[in-house]
C-alpha cells in the first residue's frame, strides 16, 4: 500500500451512493479475503462498508457505538485518543478485562491501521486471534522478526469501535525475568490514521491492454513449463486490506514467491525505481552502529506503510491525450535491472518480486495510474490474453483477449487458470 493523498468529502447523497457501492464487495467463489488475511495476522473491520451488520460480518469485533458530542464536555472531547486503552474495570461479576477501542469524533470517515505487539488479543467470540509478524534487516544483512497482530478498520464519522481484549495472564521479558502485564502503558502500539479518500470514478478504465507482468518476452513460443506456472490474485479492485482508497482502488495483488522475476506491463520509459529497501525506520531509529542500522522492513507493522520498494513505467504506446504510468510495489531490494531513463520493450525483465513495506506475504501490488503525482487516483486496467493454437504450417496464431484478476482466482499469461488440473 502506498499512501497517496486525501480527497474532499462528498455530498451525504453520493456518500450513500458510495455506500451501496461498498456493500457489494466481490469475493470470487469461496474465497473469504478477511480470512485470508486474519490467518497472517491482520485482522479487517471495514465498519464503514457494513455498519448495520457489522456484528455478524466481524464475528470478533467487541461492538460499535455511535458517538454523540452531547454526552461530553467540550474539555473532554478533545482528550478522547484516537487509540483508547482500557486497563480493565471491574464488571458485577468481578471480572476486569484490559480493552482496545478505536475512536473517530470527526465528521469524515477514517481509516486507522493499529499494530500490536509481542502479546495475544482475544476477540468478542472467546478465541485468540491470529498474530503475525514484523521483520526488520539491517545493513549487516541480520533479519529478525517480532510478533504482532494489525488491525484495519474503516471507522464511520462519529463512531467507537470497540476492537479487542488482552488476554490475561501475560508477562512481558525474557528467561526468569517475566513482568506481568497490568496496563497498557507496558506494550508498544504503533498507528496510523488518515482521512478515507473515496475514488472521485470507480468506474475510470484505460483502453491500453497490459502484458501480463510475470511472462516475459525471450522466447517466441512459450514452452510447457512457463505455460503451467499461474499466480493467485489474493487482492483486486475494491479489496478489504488496503484497495479501498483513491490511491490504491484498482490495483492488483499477486502472491508470489520473493524473487520472481517480473517484467514490463508495457513498452515504455521507466519515470521512478526505488530499490532501497524503502528506507527502513532511520528517521526513527538511531545507532552508533552502522552495521545495526535498519535498512528494510517487511511483514504488517503499520509503521511500514510509509516504506517500501517499487518501480513506475510511463507507457508509450497509448495516445499523448490518454497517459498511462504502470508501479510495480514491493519489489525485492537491489533487483532493479533498469534504471530512470531507460526504455523498456513489452515483457522485458525488470526486477524482481518481493515483500519490502507493508505486506502480509510476499507479493507485487500492481497498480496503473493517469499521471505519476503523488494524490494520483488508480485507473483500471486490463491484461492482454494470449492463447497460441498451432495451425497446419507449424506456426502460431494469437486468439487475443483481455481479463481483469478477481480475487482468490488464479492467472498466467493465458488468463483464468480455471481448474485445480491446470494448477497441477
Amino acid at each position: 500500500m502506498t499512501n497517496r493523498g486525501k480527497k474532499k468529502q462528498r455530498s451525504k447523497k453520493r456518500s450513500t451512493r458510495q455506500q451501496q457501492h461498498l456493500a457489494s464487495v466481490c469475493v470470487e467463489h469461496d474465497f473469504d479475503e478477511c480470512k485470508y488475511y486474519a490467518n497472517l495476522g491482520c485482522h479487517i473491520a471495514n465498519v464503514a462498508r457494513c455498519r448495520v451488520e457489522a456484528m455478524r460480518k466481524i464475528p470478533w469485533l467487541l461492538g460499535v457505538e455511535p458517538f454523540d458530542p452531547n454526552d461530553y464536555d467540550p474539555e473532554d472531547i478533545e482528550q478522547i485518543p484516537e487509540v483508547a486503552m482500557n486497563d480493565g474495570e471491574d464488571d458485577e461479576y468481578g471480572d476486569c478485562e484490559m480493552s482496545l477501542t478505536l475512536t473517530n469524533i470527526k465528521d469524515t470517515t477514517s481509516i486507522l491501521f493499529v499494530t500490536v505487539y509481542d502479546v495475544d488479543l482475544c476477540g468478542a467470540n472467546g478465541k485468540v486471534l491470529t498474530s503475525g509478524w514484523a521483520y526488520t534487516t539491517t545493513a549487516k544483512s541480520t533479519t529478525t522478526q517480532r510478533k504482532c497482530t494489525t488491525f484495519i478498520v474503516l471507522c464511520p464519522p462519529q463512531t467507537f469501535v470497540h476492537l479487542v481484549t488482552l488476554v490475561p495472564n501475560q508477562t512481558l521479558g525474557s528467561g526468569v525475568e517475566r513482568i506481568p502485564i497490568t496496563s497498557w502503558s507496558q506494550i508498544e502500539i504503533e498507528s496510523d490514521v488518515q482521512k478515507w479518500s473515496f475514488h472521485p470514478n470507480v468506474k475510470d478504465e484505460h483502453p491500453h491492454l497490459l502484458h501480463f507482468p510475470f511472462h516475459g518476452n525471450e522466447e517466441e513460443v512459450v514452452n510447457e513449463d512457463q505455460a503451467t506456472k499461474y499466480y493467485q490474485c489474493s487482492q483486486s479492485e475494491n479489496g478489504n486490506l488496503t484497495h479501498f482508497f483513491h490511491g490504491n482502488y484498482h490495483a492488483i495483488d499477486f502472491s508470489c514467491p520473493i524473487g520472481t522475476p517480473l517484467y514490463s506491463a508495457t513498452m515504455g520509459i521507466v519515470v521512478e525505481v526505488k530499490d532501497d529497501g524503502g528506507g527502513g525506520r532511520n528517521q526513527n531509529y538511531t545507532t552508533t552502529n552502522e552495521d545495526d542500522q535498519i535498512i528494510e522492513v517487511s511483514g504488517i507493522a503499520a509503521s511500514n506503510l510509509f516504506h517500501w520498494n517499487s518501480m513506475m513505467i510511463q507507457s508509450t504506446e497509448v495516445d499523448a491525450s490518454e497517459p498511462l504510468f504502470i508501479e510495480y510495489v514491493h519489489i525485492q531490494t537491489n533487483s532493479c535491472a533498469v534504471k530512470v531513463g531507460d526504455i523498456v520493450e513489452r515483457g522485458q525483465y525488470i526486477c524482481r518480486s518481493g515483500s519490502v513495506g507493508f505486506s502480509p506475504e510476499p507479493h507485487l501490488h500492481l497498480a496503473a495510474y493517469r499521471s505519476n503525482g503523488v494524490d494520483a487516483a488508480t485507473v483500471r486496467v486490463k491484461f492482454q490474453c494470449i492463447h497460441n493454437t498451432e495451425i497446419s504450417d507449424g506456426k502460431l496464431e494469437s486468439d487475443a483477449h483481455s481479463f481483469i484478476p478477481r480475487v482468490g482466482q488464479y492467472y498466467n499469461h493465458n488468463g483464468l487458470v480455471e481448474s485445480k488440473s491446470e494448477r497441477k
